[in-house]
Formats: structure tokens, sequence, C-alpha cells
């Protein structure tokens, strides 16, 4: 297990989202984990942009936007997979639609039978690529940031 207080927490959802509030990485971007399911298959989390969190243009810093799509669900597929596998992002894409400005939103749908599916490919494959999309929306509904990650998922040694 990871050595952070953060990490952890990631046998315990409830744990987990209270922590990540004041986790400083997090809490710096103006990112909040508002709930995370007991059983790991749903997580929401906002970017709020704050004076003290904005670029010179008075928006949402790029690596923020880029964090808040980063978070959730490789923490949820660790937590859902337990102890025994370690997941890490391998590769992103993000694309910036338009400017983050105010308060965003992400939710995070993953089935049970997606972590079940990557154990059974983990019994013949060393590692296994999970590929998800994630898209943050302003308060108006239209999407601000679309990306897509690459997250390798072993078994620890």
């Amino acid at each position: 297990m990871a050595g952070t207080p953060l990490h952890r927490m990631l046998g315990r959802p409830r744990a987990f989202e209270l922590l990540s509030r004041v986790y400083p990485p997090l809490l710096g971007a103006g990112i909040r984990v508002r709930a995370i399911s007991h059983d790991w298959t749903r997580g929401e989390l906002t970017l709020r942009v704050f004076p003290w969190t904005a670029n010179h243009n008075g928006t949402a810093f790029g690596g923020a936007l880029f964090s808040a799509t980063d978070v959730l669900y490789g923490t949820m597929l660790a937590g859902q997979l337990g102890g025994g596998f370690t997941v890490a992002t391998k590769e992103a894409h993000i694309r910036f639609l338009r400017p983050g400005r105010g308060r965003l939103h992400y939710t995070v749908e993953l089935p049970a039978t997606e972590a079940d599916h990557v154990r059974s490919q983990l019994e013949t494959e060393p590692g296994v690529d999970m590929h998800h999309h994630a898209t943050l929306y302003d308060d108006d509904g239209r999407q601000v940031v679309v990306a897509e990650h690459v997250l390798r998922v072993r078994r620890k040694a």
C-alpha cells in the first residue's frame, strides 16, 4: 500500500472522500470529491475556480482540469480491486473545449463488472490497460474538458 494517508484510505470510500477534501494537491487545485458510493461504483467531484486558484485569464489552470479528470476513476477501480493491485495512469489525452469558469462537475460510473473483467484478465496477463473517458461540465451542462486516460493495472508482486 502507498505511504500517504490518502492512499491508505483506498479500502474505505467514506474515509477517502473526507480525507481527499483536505489533500493538498486537490485542495490547492479547487477540486473536491463530493461523494463516493460505499461500493466504489459511483463518484462525484467538483472543481471550483476561485480567485486564488485561477490563472491569469481568470479561468481554471489546465493542470487542475487534468487532475479533476484523473483522480476518481483510478482510485475507484483500485478500491474495487482491493489491496493486491496497482492502478496507475499510463497515458492521457485531453481536449480543452472552453475556458473553465465557476464550478465544474464530473461524475464517474464504474460498474463492478469492470473490476471483475480486470481480475479475470490478470489471471493470464501480467498487466491490463483500461481506457476511460472523462468529461467535465460547467453549471450550464456544457462540456469544458474531454479526456481519455489509459490506466495500467497489475497485480502486486
